[in-house]
């Protein structure tokens, strides 16, 4: 994971409002994070992430400063959805408010109105057309007219 349960506590939530609502148990909070990862990582189609946010073998490589952009998107996105589990004691509009905005930035980032400083893909020139392009061509089969 790119970010962790400790981290989360102290930055984006306090610790013991984590506390209240996973009772305990971190493994909701984890569940939680990887989700908001996976919502980050379909935006994100472009870029190497395996080097941004490292595989369950490897950690992440690229330790540019964006990463902590990322970071924090991944943080606003995973404090929406604790918070949506239970409400103790937080403005759950705040937190809404904080999901809207990284959602329409990372649609600008897969629109490429953003242009952080995070690595691309690599151009492997083994793959299928399908594989290499975000953009698919296709045409209906040739017709020949007689008249």
């Amino acid at each position: 994971m790119l970010v962790t349960v400790e981290e989360l506590g102290k930055t984006s939530l306090y610790p013991e409002i984590i506390q209240k609502i996973t009772r305990g148990d971190n493994s909701g909070a984890e569940l939680q994070i990887l989700a908001a990862e996976s919502l980050v990582r379909s935006y994100m189609s472009k870029y190497n992430l395996d080097a941004i946010f490292g595989t369950t073998e490897t950690l992440p490589t690229f330790t540019g400063s964006d990463v902590n952009l990322i970071k924090k998107i991944v943080k606003i996105i995973a404090s929406y959805y604790l918070v949506r589990m239970a409400n103790p004691n937080v403005n759950i509009e705040l937190f809404r408010a904080d999901y809207e905005d990284a959602l329409d930035w990372l649609k600008d980032l897969q629109a490429g109105n953003v242009n952080p400083d995070l690595p691309y893909k690599s151009d492997n020139s083994e793959s299928s057309d399908s594989e290499i392009s975000d953009v698919y061509f296709n045409s209906l089969p040739k017709q020949n007219n007689f008249f």
